[in-house]
C-alpha cells in the first residue's frame, strides 16, 4: 500500500511533528525489533509452539495441532509486518482519510465505493465453524505478537494506535488482494477513451493481440482475435456507446530432470515497493506442512509446497470484469432502467471521517450489476457499475486451506475448484511425478467479443454466470516433459479476455528449458535471472539492416548480446533507440491518447495498464513490416528509426556524457523501494532503498517494467518473491 504525496505531505503538518520526531528515533534506535530468542508467554495456545528464525530471518513454526500452528503465523506476521497491515486494512477499508486527512480522499471514496470491506464481513459472517475456529486461532496470534513487542514500529507514530486483527479483517485483506489481480475492468475504460478519440478502426489497429499460438496448454488461442477487438468497436459505435497489475512459473517433469524428480519454479511480479506483498514462513502443526510464500493478515500458504506438492501462481489475466453504464431517473435517484423496466438499487451511507477536516457521507448505490463506482473514477461522471468476481460470494481461507491440506493431485485440482474471485495460473508438480497447470477462478462465460468495453446497464440481461471449473483450460503431464506459463494465453476455445501478456517471456522460458537436456536447481535459477529481449534483439537488427544507426552507435549495437544487464551499453543504446521510437510513433497514431496506448493506467486507478505489457512486440513487428498507422511505408520507416536512433544518441550523451564508458542501462533504469512513508520528513528516508542500478525489462524473464511514456527511467513491477522447488 501506497500513501499518496499528497497525503504524507499532510503528515508533516504541525499537529504531525511529534509522531514524525518519535517515528525517526524509534526507527535509528531500532527499538521496535521484535524478539526473537528465548521464551513469551502469551495467551490462547493450547500447547507450545516454537518458532526458530533460520539464517535468512526465515519463521519456521513448529506446533502440535493446526490452531496452534496459525496460531503462531499469526504471531510472527504481527512481529514481520505489523504496519504493512495495519496499512493495507486501512487502505482496502476506505480509511486512510482517518489519518492522512483530506487528500486520501479520493481513495476511501473509491473503496467505500467497490465496498471490500462489506465483501469481507460478509465472507466472515459465512464461516463455517472449523473454518472459523481456525482464523481466530491466526488471529489471536497476530494480536498477541503485537501486544509483546517492545514497541510499536516506528510508522505507529505517524499512522495512529494499532487496533486488534479480526477474522473480518484477514477476510478483508485476502479481498484487497484478488481485487488487485482483477483485471479487465480499467482496461475497459481506457479502450472506451481510446475509441471516442480515435475511432474504431485506428484503435482496433493499436490493441495488440495475443497470437493464435505459444499458448500455455499449446492449444490454438481463440482465434481471430483482431476482428474480435475490430468488431467490438464497431458495434459499440453502431450501437450507440452509452455516454456520461505479470508472472513466471515453470516445471518440468522426471525426464528432463538430472535427480529424475520434478522441478518448479516461480517468481510473481509485483508493484515494487518495500515491504512487499509476500512474506515467508514455514507452518507445521497436525494436518498442516507447508511452507512458502504467505500474505501478512491471512492464514494459509499462498505459494510453495507441502511435503508432496509444489505450486507457483501467475496472474491469470482473464477477464473476470464488467463495467455497465446505468442509466438512472433523474425524479428517483435510486431507480435505474433494466430491460424489464424500472429496479430499485441498494442505497448504502458511507460516513468517512477526515483528519483536520468534517466527515464526509459518501452515497452508495449497488445496482443488480454491483456498485456503481463511476464518480469516484477521476474524469469519470457516469453511472458505472461494476461487475466483479472479486467482490462475490467466495471463501479464500477456505481454498487456502484446502490447497495446503491436499496430499494427492486429485485432491489439489480439487481445492482449486474451491477459488473465487480472480484468476490465477497455478502450475504445480507433485512427488509422485505428477505436472500440471490449471486456471483458477470465477471468469464470466461471454460469447466471442463481448467484454471488452463497458456495456450499456439498460440492455444488459445481467451478468453472465461464470463458467463451470471443469471448463477452463488445464494441462496434465504433457509429452514434452515442461510447463510455462508467464501471463500468455491459456488457449482453447473460451473468450476469457484479450489482456495476455506477449508470449515473448514464455518463449524464452521454452528456449531455455529445451537448450539442455537436464534441469537441476541452479539451472532454474539461471532462467529465473535470465535478461534477454528477444524483441529488442529483433529491432537492433532492423536499425542495421535498415543503415539507421552510425558511430558511436552502430557498433555497440553489432556488439550486443540481447542481454538487458545493468552493466551493457549495447542494452542502454537499443532501449534509448526504442523510447524514442515508441514515443514518436504513439504520438503519431493515437495523439493525445498517445500515453495511454504506450501503457499508461486508469489515472488514480492503476499506474500501468494492460497495453504497457503488450505494445513493444506490436510495435516491433509493425516497424518490420512498415505497417500502419505505425508507419507510412518503408520510406518513411526507415526515416523515423534514424530519427529515433539521432535523438536517442543525442539524449544519452545529454544525460549520462560523452564517455561511452558511462552508457549503462543500469544509469537509466533504477529500481528504488519505496516506504508508503517515504515523503515523510525524517522517518521515510530511513525507511526506504535505493535507488539501484537494474538489469531487465517488460519482456525479459526478470520484469522490469517502466513507464515508457516517462522520463525517469523508474522500474516500477519487478519480481517480488521467487522459489526453486526440488521434489525430490
Amino acid at each position: 500500500m501506497n500513501i499518496p504525496p499528497r497525503a504524507a505531505r499532510a503528515l508533516s503538518t504541525l499537529d504531525a511533528l511529534r509522531g514524525i520526531a518519535q517515528a525517526t528515533a524509534r526507527t535509528a534506535a531500532k527499538r521496535g525489533f521484535p524478539r526473537v530468542e528465548g521464551r513469551t508467554a502469551v495467551r490462547g495456545l493450547s500447547a507450545e509452539v516454537q518458532v526458530v528464525r533460520d539464517h535468512h530471518g526465515v519463521p519456521h513454526v513448529f506446533a502440535a495441532n493446526e490452531a496452534d500452528s496459525l496460531f503462531g503465523q499469526g504471531f510472527v506476521h504481527a512481529q514481520d509486518r505489523l504496519f504493512q497491515m495495519a496499512a493495507a486494512r486501512r487502505l482496502a477499508s476506505g480509511r486512510l482519510a482517518e489519518v492522512a486527512g483530506p487528500s486520501a480522499l479520493g481513495s476511501d471514496r473509491f473503496m467505500r465505493r467497490i465496498g471490500l470491506h462489506r465483501a469481507a464481513a460478509r465472507d466472515a459472517a459465512g464461516l463455517d465453524d472449523g473454518h472459523r475456529a481456525l482464523l481466530a486461532a491466526y488471529c489471536a496470534g497476530v494480536n498477541e505478537g503485537a501486544r509483546t513487542l517492545p514497541e510499536p514500529p516506528p510508522e505507529f507514530s505517524v499512522f495512529g494506535p494499532w487496533t486488534p486483527w479480526t477474522p473480518q479483517d484477514a477476510m478483508l485483506i485476502g479481498r484487497l488482494v484478488l481485487f488487485g489481480f482483477a483485471g479487465n475492468w480499467d482496461t475497459e475504460l481506457l479502450r472506451e477513451r481510446l475509441l471516442r478519440a480515435l475511432g474504431p478502426e485506428r484503435t482496433a489497429q493499436l490493441d495488440p493481440a495475443h497470437p493464435s499460438s505459444g499458448t500455455v496448454t499449446g492449444a490454438t488461442h481463440l482465434g481471430g482475435a483482431v476482428e474480435r477487438l475490430a468488431r467490438a468497436y464497431r458495434d459499440a459505435v453502431a450501437h450507440g456507446l452509452p455516454h456520461g497489475g505479470a508472472s513466471n512459473a515453470w516445471t518440468v517433469d522426471a525426464t528432463r530432470s538430472v535427480s529424475r524428480a520434478p522441478l518448479l519454479a516461480s517468481d510473481p511480479h509485483l508493484e515494487v515497493r518495500i515491504p512487499g506483498l509476500f512474506h515467508v514462513t514455514h507452518v507445521r502443526g497436525g494436518v498442516l506442512n507447508a511452507a512458502g510464500a504467505d500474505i501478512p493478515g491471512v492464514p494459509g500458504i499462498a505459494m510453495g509446497h507441502t511435503a508432496e506438492i509444489a505450486w507457483g501462481i501467475t496472474a491469470g489475466m482473464a477477464d473476470i470484469a464488467d463495467c455497465y453504464v446505468e442509466s438512472f431517473d433523474p425524479a428517483s435517484p435510486r431507480h435505474y432502467r433494466t430491460p424489464d423496466g424500472w429496479a430499485e438499487a441498494e442505497e448504502v451511507i458511507e460516513r468517512i471521517d477526515v483528519r483536520g477536516a468534517a466527515p464526509v457521507d459518501e452515497r452508495v448505490l449497488i445496482t443488480r450489476h454491483g456498485p456503481v463506482i463511476g464518480p469516484a473514477i477521476e474524469g469519470e461522471s457516469r453511472a458505472i457499475a461494476l461487475r466483479s468476481t472479486a467482490l462475490e460470494a467466495g471463501d479464500l481461507i477456505e481454498a487456502f486451506f484446502a490447497v495446503t491440506h491436499a496430499h494427492s493431485v486429485e485432491e489439489f485440482s480439487a481445492a482449486l475448484d474451491r477459488w473465487p474471485g480472480t484468476a490465477f495460473n497455478f502450475v504445480y508438480a507433485h512427488r509422485d511425478g505428477s505436472t500440471g497447470y490449471r486456471l483458477a477462478g470465477r471468469i464470466p462465460q461471454r460469447a466471442e467479443g463481448e467484454g471488452l468495453l463497458p456495456a450499456s446497464g439498460e440492455r444488459s440481461p445481467g451478468p453472465p454466470p461464470p463458467w463451470p471449473p471443469a471448463a477452463m483450460p488445464r494441462l496434465a503431464s504433457p509429452g514434452a516433459g515442461y510447463i510455462v506459463s508467464a501471463n500468455q494465453a491459456p488457449g482453447g476455445n473460451l473468450e476469457l479476455g484479450e489482456e495476455w501478456c506477449e508470449p515473448v517471456r514464455a518463449q524464452r522460458i521454452t528456449a531455455l528449458i529445451e537448450a539442455q537436456a537436464l534441469h537441476d536447481t541452479g539451472s532454474f535459477q539461471a532462467i529465473q535471472t535470465d535478461r534477454h529481449n528477444a524483441n529488442l534483439v529483433r529491432l537492433r537488427d532492423l536499425l542495421l539492416a535498415r543503415g539507421a544507426v552510425a558511430q558511436p552507435e552502430g557498433p555497440i549495437l553489432e556488439r550486443w548480446d540481447g542481454r538487458l544487464d545493468p552493466a551493457s551499453a549495447g542494452a542502454a543504446v537499443v532501449q534509448a533507440v526504442y523510447r524514442e521510437l515508441a514515443r514518436a510513433m504513439a504520438l503519431r497514431a493515437a495523439g493525445p491518447s498517445a500515453d495511454t496506448v504506450l501503457g499508461h493506467g486508469l489515472s488514480g486507478v492503476s499506474s500501468l495498464g494492460s497495453f504497457h505489457f503488450r505494445v513493444q512486440g506490436e510495435l516491433v513487428t509493425a516497424a518490420e513490416t512498415a505497417a500502419a498507422p505505425w508507419f507510412d511505408g518503408g520510406a518513411d520507416r526507415d526515416r523515423q528509426l534514424a530519427g529515433a536512433a539521432a535523438r536517442a544518441v543525442e539524449r544519452l550523451r545529454r544525460d549520462l556524457g560523452d564517455d561511452l564508458a558511462r552508457w549503462r542501462w543500469g544509469a537509466m533504469h533504477q529500481i528504488e523501494f519505496t516506504h508508503p512513508l517515504r515523503t515523510v520528513p525524517g522517518v521515510g528516508k530511513w525507511l526506504s532503498r535505493g535507488p539501484y542500478p537494474f538489469g531487465g525489462d517488460v519482456n525479459t524473464v526478470v520484469q522490469a517494467a517502466e513507464a515508457v511514456w516517462r522520463q525517469d527511467g523508474r522500474v516500477l513491477v519487478a519480481p517480488g518473491y521467487r522459489q526453486v522447488e526440488h521434489l525430490a
